[in-house]
């Protein structure tokens, strides 16, 4: 049975991942490039903000926030239709529309424009918009047919809270050395994190933007992202007031037969397992947030998901009703 997509009225926050179909590996460097500006062109249009991302070659991580919908003028409107388009597909569409207006055509130009209103601040708007692109981009560079996805995207809502976001921000960061492309995080050119280190502007501000929001300051630091961000990774969360808790010292982690954990070691050994509760479920949180989230799911999709138990308990998440909770 398909899971119900989760989503908030108002601001929200949300882990995103998609794969490619066919356990195909597509997305080579010059792709990541391609796809990551898609991303972020589609962000800058739809009013979404990427706080960071894991761009690998078979699927991708972001973690994302959706602001409460505002109306726009139509100064921000073409503004944020050039940073989608580029240049010369944004001309097209002015002059297509002045040509519209001289005929008397007004109400078709409005008509379109709110249209593209509608397109924006919305989580599977978002995603539909750099996907299709992207499809359509690759398909026509590789003379390929049909989508390259597999089905649609999963989302993660989280709560906002301190412990949730930092988590999957490390978790995701993580995913270049787990799967053994690099030894140190900051060493990927297609996470935030590493591109950070690179002197990505847009990774930097981005990791900047939550480290800022997540510790209630004005305009956070580079440096000081790294040193949330490092923590996070290293399995030393840090409390919302900025004091480290000290990680544990043990750095493995046994497991069942399934690579399962069922004892915990340190965190950081925890997250550089292939954790169940950060891609399949559908609500990240505290036990009261999750229980919001429950409330609204249908009774029979509770009966069917409630025997969804979490994979790595150690990371303090549990499952209820088919989604994930973190104490």
């Amino acid at each position: 049975m398909r899971r119900p997509r989760v989503k908030v009225e108002g601001e929200g926050f949300y882990h995103v991942v998609s794969r490619i179909g066919g356990k195909r590996f597509l997305i080579d460097e010059t792709e990541k490039a391609i796809l990551l500006g898609m991303i972020r062109g589609a962000a800058a249009f739809s009013g979404v903000e990427v706080y960071t991302y894991a761009v690998m070659s078979n699927h991708f991580h972001l973690l994302v926030r959706v602001p409460r919908k505002r109306e726009i003028s139509d100064k921000e409107l073409e503004k944020r239709m050039l940073a989608l388009y580029g240049p010369a597909k944004f001309n097209a569409v002015l002059k297509k529309w002045a040509q519209w207006t001289k005929r008397h055509q007004k109400s078709r130009v409005e008509d379109e424009k709110a249209r593209m209103r509608a397109r924006m601040y919305d989580l599977s708007q978002f995603c539909k918009t750099f996907k299709e692109a992207y499809t359509q981009d690759y398909n026509k560079r590789h003379e390929n047919t049909g989508t390259i996805w597999e089905g649609r995207f999963k989302s993660i809502l989280l709560e906002g809270s301190f412990h949730a976001m930092t988590t999957v921000a490390g978790y995701i960061h993580l995913n270049p050395v787990r799967a053994a492309i690099v030894e140190r995080p900051e060493d990927s050119k297609w996470t935030g994190y590493g591109a950070g280190f690179k002197g990505d502007a847009l990774a930097q501000e981005g990791l900047r933007s939550l480290v800022s929001r997540l510790y209630g300051a004005a305009d956070s630091t580079w440096e000081q992202a790294v040193a949330a961000c490092r923590s996070a990774i290293e399995g030393k969360l840090p409390d919302s007031a900025g004091a480290n808790a000290p990680a544990e010292s043990d750095d493995t982690v046994e497991t069942d037969e399934k690579g399962r954990p069922v004892r915990a070691g340190s965190m950081r050994a925890l997250l550089l397992h292939r954790a169940a509760a950060f891609v399949h479920g559908l609500a990240l949180g505290s036990e009261a947030f999750v229980k919001r989230v429950a409330k609204k799911l249908p009774p029979r999709v509770r009966e069917r998901t409630e025997s969804l138990f979490d994979r790595c308990p150690f990371l303090e998440l549990k499952s209820a009703a088919g989604v994930r909770e973190a104490s």
